[in-house]
């Protein structure tokens, strides 16, 4: 039997970490709109930087997947605790996934009809009967769907690593991080990180960003099994690390990096990057949950944590927003602030009809 549930698992929440989801899908939304020439503040070009927030997703998806699995321990393997995994990840994802989707077959198939156009268009892309079913097999990622197919592939292997971690390794520190090194080794050589700009649908090349995350769970376990948040000294080297990384994740912005080496930097100049993105915001992800400086705080405001409520739905449903601005040729004052707005207005809908309900979805059963 299926009953409710909420939308966190509160046992494993992290305020900040929520805010830090909002961040992610704002980098990306900067990106986009910054794509389009358009910026919220005068020079503020944030063009290139997409990547950046897909990467800082991943880092969190498995951190926060992985850690529960850790907390278990042995407890883990039960077949409740598998199922009730497996479904929040479907349901978490598919039923706003398939609502987007048909969206883009319906109008795919009229849209163009009824406006009087003279060929297909598809919002918020063109797919025909096989694109459709093929979205939604997660054989083809269009648009921003390509890091669903990566992040959904990645939860079949989670509960595979993370129960190496618990049961065979015995949440061992040392010989965890060597095998996710030795892991990591592998993916370089067999997935090395990508040679084009284009988003690429596989796991492979993204496979060490997730796997940072994982083991990122685990060493937060064991921060907080022997309590080192009292070791004043190392929580400070932590907020000096976590500060330092937050600020080359900032020099990594192409337009911070034209102005500080006085060169013209590419948009894409930082996309092959994968391993950087995912040990630098492994670090600030670490600062977030286990550091008490500002930078923690700051993840903890409302605003951020809201938009890491809907991002799921911000992230599927601004490069509609954008499209319908550039489709009918809107050019305004303030045009990005209102493509923001509307963006979070039309997400929020979208969470409260759509998302919340289908994530109380679980085993009556408590795991």
């Amino acid at each position: 039997m299926i009953q409710g549930r909420e939308l966190t698992e509160k046992r494993f929440q992290l305020d900040s970490l929520d805010g830090l989801r909002g961040l992610a899908v704002l980098i990306v939304f900067l990106s986009h709109t910054s794509n389009e020439g358009t910026y919220l503040l005068p020079f503020a070009n944030f063009a290139g930087i997409g990547k950046s927030g897909v990467f800082l997703f991943f880092v969190l998806s498995s951190f926060l997947l992985t850690l529960p699995f850790i907390r278990k321990g042995v407890d883990a393997k039960s077949k409740d605790f598998l199922i009730n995994y497996a479904l929040r990840r479907f349901f978490r994802i598919y039923p706003l996934y398939f609502v987007y989707l048909l969206c883009g077959l319906i109008t795919s198939l009229v849209l163009w009809k009824v406006v009087g156009l003279g060929k297909p268009i598809g919002i918020p892309f063109l797919l025909s009967y096989r694109d459709f079913f093929e979205q939604l097999l997660l054989i083809q990622g269009k648009g921003v769907t390509w890091s669903i197919l990566v992040e959904f592939s990645y939860y079949f292997i989670l509960p595979v690593l993370a129960l190496t971690y618990s049961l065979v390794l015995k949440n061992k520190l040392l010989p965890s991080i060597v095998l996710t090194i030795i892991l990591i080794i592998i993916a370089q050589l067999v997935w090395p990180q990508s040679e084009s700009i284009t988003n690429d649908p596989r796991l492979g090349p993204y496979l060490p960003v997730f796997l940072m995350g994982s083991i990122l769970a685990l060493i937060f376990h064991k921060w907080q099994v022997y309590n080192f948040a009292e070791n004043k000294k190392l929580t400070l080297l932590l907020d000096v690390l976590g500060i330092l990384a937050a600020l080359i994740l900032i020099f990594m912005i192409p337009s911070v990096s034209s102005c500080i080496l006085v060169k013209e930097i590419a948009p894409d100049y930082y996309h092959r990057q994968f391993m950087v993105y995912g040990l630098l915001w492994s670090i600030v992800v670490f600062l977030c949950v286990a550091g008490i400086g500002v930078i923690r705080k700051f993840f903890e405001i409302s605003f951020l944590r809201y938009l890491g409520f809907i991002s799921f739905s911000v992230y599927l449903l601004h490069p509609v927003v954008l499209e319908l601005f550039k489709m009918i040729g809107i050019d305004i004052p303030m045009q990005g602030w209102i493509e923001l707005f509307l963006t979070i207005l039309i997400s929020h809908i979208s969470w409260v009809l759509i998302e919340v309900p289908a994530s109380k979805i679980r085993l009556t059963r408590p795991v």
